[in-house]
């Protein structure tokens, strides 16, 4: 590892760590060629419910934390325009995160499954 970047993998797979949930939780991170790419969000944010900052699941280690590495976690991803892709969220499987006026992280651009995302 060289940063957040993986010297074997190379500059398209990066990596982001929590210790809010689970101490050293690996989010991997892959650019796609379009758009900012797309990030495996692990129980960090398994799903569409959990990008609203406060919500964490009951059994997070840190709670506390884990919102400001969630805060942190989707501002980076807003403005690289990664999308995120969702482990427990049988609705979506992947979003990309938008912000309102009032600062609250959402998703938009919604889709059912992983099919051409990389196309």
């Amino acid at each position: 590892m060289q940063g957040t970047h993986s010297l074997t993998l190379g500059m398209q797979v990066r990596f982001s760590y929590s210790n809010g949930h689970t101490p050293g939780l690996m989010l991997a991170e892959i650019a796609t060629g379009v758009g900012g790419g797309i990030v495996f969000c692990a129980d960090l944010i398994p799903g569409r419910p959990w990008v609203h900052l406060p919500i964490t699941m009951g059994y997070d280690r840190y709670p506390e934390l884990l919102i400001d590495e969630k805060r942190a976690f989707l501002e980076d991803k807003l403005a690289r325009e990664v999308r995120l892709f969702f482990t427990h969220d049988s609705g979506c499987a992947s979003a990309q995160v938008t912000r309102d006026a009032k600062g609250r992280f959402g998703t938009t651009a919604e889709r059912v499954e992983l099919a051409g995302e990389a196309a």
